[in-house]
């Protein structure tokens, strides 16, 4: 199960979560917006809740900036050769 560590409505997170859901990968919505400790992640990790999406599995964190194809079928080859 991968955590999606964003904001409702924020471009990148809704692009990210469309993509996971295409790719078939179980996933969470953590919402920043009502969850302190989701605030604090991405606080922590990417600076502020909207410069970037925080993917959270397999005792993995990384922060995807700059959502687009490359990046994520990037992360999405990380994320498969995890599950392998």
């Amino acid at each position: 199960m991968v955590r999606v560590y964003g904001i409702p409505g924020c471009g990148p997170c809704e692009i990210v979560k469309m993509f996971l859901a295409q790719k078939g990968v179980p996933f969470a919505f953590m919402n920043a917006r009502e969850d302190e400790e989701a605030l604090k992640k991405i606080t922590a990790l990417a600076g502020s809740p909207t410069a970037g999406v925080v993917l959270e599995w397999d005792g993995k964190t990384e922060v995807i900036r700059g959502v687009s194809p490359a990046t994520l079928n990037a992360w999405y080859a990380r994320y498969r050769e995890k599950a392998s």
